[in-house]
């Protein structure tokens, strides 16, 4: 309740009524969440009363930011929604991720007690990985809505527009409770020295640097970035907690089955052994990919009228993405290596088991020799 007053009171000292509105709503949320329905009741209609009566300035003061060339929106609002997002994370990232969280859910107690510390996060790794989703989870557990910037909106041809845009962003996210997520960030923050980029995108480095340095102890700022090799030396100290989302292991692995395989059931997720094996099979794949393989599997269970997902299914979508040789004999082995019988291939695949029994019968004959 702390952070919610000391806010309306930053809004009024800066004349700024949308930040004081903003954040007496959720004042009035969160007392009606503890009981004070009265209080709650109240300041609702305080709010209402601090309207203006005036439509446009109204819709002026709700409005989000543009860009003032192309007219395009800037960021988009997405509400926190606990049902969304399920993340998996290896127990180094969950640590780190939760360190994070705490300053945030904590950050009240933390100004009264004059300890200044921004609240932001980068979160760097390959494609596929869940940045963005661990980002919509923090969203989640902070209570938080995530204010994402889109860059193509942001990044404008036109000289100073794309720094006048950031500033635009970090104005709006400063006047409202909520976390500020650059995704893609690299294409805003790479390297001074890059000497492929324009000089206007080198000048949009110093403004960001000078806007994450102005940014209020409330605001909370999460970026995201698959090249994290490209970005400015100086970016980096700007952060106070930075996480490498990188594949997940075997266990973290088992775990998604459950999650990808919802509402189906799976040959793979009831049989231990099997989750075991696949898990280990699936290793190197990213989380994304992965879902990938279930929801095409998911697929064929509907237009086959099934409620269950096949172990054949599954190997066919990891054999799309891990195995370079495509060949039917490939296919067949990698099968019948990770425990399907040849009746069972046959089924599946709709190969002959004379043909079968050859490719098999042939890869042992190579082996042997």
């Amino acid at each position: 309740m702390q952070t919610e007053v000391l806010r309306i009171i930053e809004g009024g000292l800066m004349s700024d009524k949308r930040k004081i509105l903003a954040y007496s709503a959720r004042l009035a949320d969160r007392l009606e969440r503890e009981g004070d329905i009265a209080l709650s009741k109240c300041i609702r209609q305080k709010i209402e009363e601090g309207m203006p009566q005036n439509a446009a300035i109204a819709d002026a003061m709700r409005v989000l930011p543009l860009d003032a060339d192309s007219r395009l929106q800037i960021v988009e609002v997405i509400p926190t929604d606990e049902e969304r997002h399920k993340v998996v994370l290896t127990p180094e990232v969950d640590k780190k991720v939760s360190e994070f969280i705490e300053i945030v859910n904590h950050r009240s107690e933390l100004e009264l007690a004059g300890v200044e510390i921004k609240k932001t996060l980068l979160l760097y790794g390959r494609p596929g990985c869940g940045k963005t989703s661990v980002a919509h989870y923090i969203s989640e557990k902070t209570g938080l809505p995530l204010i994402v910037a889109r860059l193509d909106g942001i990044v404008s041809s036109l000289l100073g527009s794309t720094a006048k845009n950031l500033r635009r962003i970090f104005d709006y996210a400063r006047s409202v409770p909520c976390i500020l997520f650059l995704d893609e960030f690299d294409a805003i923050a790479k390297a001074r020295d890059d000497q492929h980029e324009l000089g206007e995108l080198k000048r949009v480095i110093n403004s960001l640097l000078q806007n994450i340095d102005s940014m209020s102890p409330e605001t909370v700022m999460i970026a995201a970035t698959n090249h994290a090799e490209l970005l400015d030396n100086a970016i980096w100290r700007r952060f106070v907690q930075t996480v490498e989302i990188g594949l997940p292991g075997k266990n973290e692995i088992m775990e998604m089955l459950d999650i990808f395989s919802e509402p189906f059931s799976s040959e793979v997720s009831t049989d231990l052994s099997k989750k075991s094996a696949f898990a280990k099979l699936a290793e190197g794949i990213s989380p994304s990919d992965l879902k990938t393989i279930f929801d095409r599997a998911k697929v064929k269970c509907v237009l086959g009228n099934s409620k269950k997902i096949s172990m054949g299914d599954i190997l066919d979508g990891v054999y799309e993405v891990k195995v370079q040789d495509k060949s039917e004999r490939a296919y067949v082995h990698f099968l019948n290596e990770y425990g399907m019988s040849q009746i069972a291939i046959n089924k599946s695949t709709g190969i002959g088991l004379r043909k079968i029994k050859t490719y098999l019968a042939t890869n042992e004959m190579e082996e042997a020799k």
